[in-house]
């Protein structure tokens, strides 16, 4: 059920009514204390969000029982091909509601690094583990044979050349 807040200008007393929705269609309540109408106003709302590592203290955020966000893991089938490992990474923070917290992770890593000196650290191109060109074998063998089939081509004109100019 919905809490209204109401309040009455006779007296100044502001009230909260909790009421069916059904009820929502009514603007005004009797006021508690001197019975006069009292009109529904519009109340403050807050939310409390959950899950929110903006907010958490430091102490449960580095808690040992949970996994250290930057080492999450997704399915190898919700890992699209272009993603390398700190995109799939960083996706898999999201997805367990923690990717602020991978975000601030990242970051102050990288700000400890620029104060130590060393070289920002360069995510490694995609590479698409899926594809059987990323088999050195098998794209050799790929190679090898269109090269083939370009020297059979190449013969067949030869020949067939050949017999044309051998035609009077």
């Amino acid at each position: 059920m919905p809490l209204y807040e109401c309040r009455c200008e006779p007296c100044g007393l502001t009230f909260e009514v909790l009421a069916p929705a059904s009820e929502s269609r009514m603007r005004s309540r009797r006021c508690p204390e001197c019975g006069a109408s009292a009109r529904r106003i519009m109340s403050a709302v807050s939310f409390a969000v959950s899950g929110s590592t903006r907010t958490r203290p430091e102490a449960e955020v580095s808690d040992p029982r949970r996994p250290d966000v930057t080492k999450l893991k997704i399915p190898p089938a919700a890992r699209l091909c272009w993603m390398d490992d700190q995109s799939a990474s960083r996706l898999a923070a999201y997805k367990h509601g923690r990717g602020a917290e991978y975000d601030d992770t990242i970051a102050s890593r990288e700000e400890k690094a620029a104060r130590r000196g060393e070289p920002a650290s360069k995510p490694e191109p995609p590479g698409h583990s899926h594809s059987p060109l990323s088999d050195p074998t098998v794209l050799a063998h790929r190679r090898d044979a269109a090269a083939r089939k370009t020297k059979v081509a190449e013969s067949k004109k030869i020949v067939e050349e050949s017999r044309a100019a051998r035609k009077p």
